[in-house]
């Protein structure tokens, strides 16, 4: 038996907005997913939605860059310009998108795609964005009669390339569930950490050893190269040893130690350094606001700052690797 339900929320403006939606009476319907909408063709987005083309779903993409759509056109995605016409097609709405402020922007009770999403949809925001905006969008996909999880993602682009990613789910125990066969179809680790922005939190404080441990390598590299070691040399033994770490052995920062990483492609992205950037201000803020210590964060933000600012913002954040080697390169 259907009912309908009238929402009525503030949208950005203050103003009050009613918001209509039919849903299922006693329970969501549970259908299988076979249509997937992807929004972000970005270097992560592209290849996630291209293993999803590999495990036979029906993928619709949306992007403002058309030869990303194109790209993916050729193996088989339909390619929708209207991101709400998109959203009202699938089963499952996946977004990887930049910023918080874009995830808000697609969303938004204005004009967004939640208007066209239809009840029992599950949405699946892949995007690395602050958790307090899963946390706000989380009820309003409730009340409309869809699952919804944050869901971002560790592995960067060879994790992608080859559907080893790590998922970090947070949301209700249904829609991670439901989210589970379709994630894996992208990756090989789901890990649903708690309700919703936990899967935000847990990656937020990844990334923040991430850059921190990317730093480290690259200045003890550097350290040892200028004192005559061979570079090659010197990440096998740090390999081997109780450094190691993914920054050291799968995407070492120095040119010529790894091949098929961006140092070895003149840092081309990749994860940018304006993307690191921006994930270490959302941790300052989290730990502003929770009166944390943000010691070694400050220090890596500081100079992925300065990074951000040059002329190496938009390449890989392992460009790092040449503060430390010619800070006059700056």
């Amino acid at each position: 038996m259907l009912r309908t339900v009238c929402l009525f929320m503030k949208n950005r403006s203050g103003e009050t907005t009613r918001f209509r939606e039919t849903m299922l009476s006693s329970a969501r319907a549970e259908k299988e997913i076979r249509k997937i909408g992807f929004i972000g063709l970005g270097n992560m987005g592209s290849r996630m939605s291209a293993n999803l083309i590999k495990k036979g779903y029906q993928v619709k993409v949306n992007d403002l860059d058309t030869s990303s759509c194109a790209m993916l056109e050729k193996k088989g995605a339909e390619v929708v310009t209207d991101s709400k016409k998109l959203a009202g097609e699938v089963d499952c709405l996946i977004t990887m998108l930049p910023a918080s402020n874009h995830v808000l922007s697609l969303y938004n009770l204005d004009n967004g795609v939640i208007h066209n999403i239809r009840p029992g949809t599950l949405i699946i925001d892949c995007s690395t964005i602050d958790p307090s905006v899963a946390i706000q969008l989380a009820p309003v996909f409730k009340e409309v009669g869809t699952d919804f999880v944050d869901a971002p993602v560790s592995g960067g682009i060879i994790g992608a390339e080859n559907g080893t990613l790590t998922f970090m789910v947070g949301g209700e125990d249904q829609g991670a569930k439901k989210a589970e066969p379709v994630l894996l179809s992208m990756g090989k680790n789901v890990i649903h950490c708690g309700p919703a922005g936990s899967g935000q939190i847990a990656k937020n404080c990844n990334n923040l050893l991430l850059a921190i441990s990317m730093i480290g390598v690259a200045e003890a590299m550097n350290i040892g190269i200028k004192m005559g070691l061979d570079p090659s040399i010197l990440a096998k033994v740090i390999n081997i040893s109780t450094g190691r770490c993914w920054s050291s052995d799968t995407y070492n920062p120095v040119p010529g130690v790894i091949s098929g990483v961006p140092s070895s492609n003149g840092y081309k992205p990749g994860f940018t350094v304006n993307m690191i950037t921006k994930d270490l201000n959302i941790a300052k803020r989290v730990t502003d606001k929770l009166g944390t210590p943000f010691e070694m964060g400050e220090k890596t933000l500081a100079i992925y700052d300065q990074l951000s600012k040059s002329e190496h913002g938009e390449k890989d954040f392992s460009v790092v690797y040449k503060y430390f080697k010619d800070k006059s390169l700056l």
